[in-house]
């Protein structure tokens, strides 16, 4: 993990930054659609919706600097697995975690941990790979 971590360290710090800001856009966005239609549903899948299309963005130019010619809808496809994946590891660590040791807030942070650690590496070694 360490070997890792200091042989990308520049790669993962431009992940972690896109993902606050992609992160940032879905806010903005889920508000702003939640302001003029007053549909929370609807906000909720539009701002999500808008910040993964802003997370595979960032990654495909950004933080992996993919310039492959692979067909974008297939490689979208792909990023949304690999995030749906994410999501649903990190939904479960924080399910068990918070029954083990009963604090929603660390529960939360390492069901982020896990999430994010599996949305990097799927889309480093499946997705965006040299």
């Amino acid at each position: 993990m360490e070997k890792l971590f200091k042989e990308n360290k520049y790669e993962i710090f431009r992940f972690i930054l896109s993902g606050l800001i992609s992160t940032c856009i879905n806010f903005f966005v889920y508000n702003f659609i939640y302001i003029i239609f007053k549909n929370i549903i609807f906000a909720s899948i539009f701002g999500y919706s808008t910040g993964l299309l802003s997370s595979f963005i960032f990654a495909k130019i950004w933080v992996f600097r993919d310039n492959s010619q692979n067909k974008i809808f297939k490689s979208f496809f792909i990023f949304c697995v690999i995030y749906f994946l994410g999501g649903l590891e990190m939904s479960l660590i924080i399910y068990f975690l918070n029954n083990l040791v009963i604090n929603h807030r660390i529960s939360w942070l390492c069901g982020t941990f896990i999430g994010a650690l599996n949305n990097y590496l799927g889309s480093k070694y499946l997705l965006f790979k040299k």
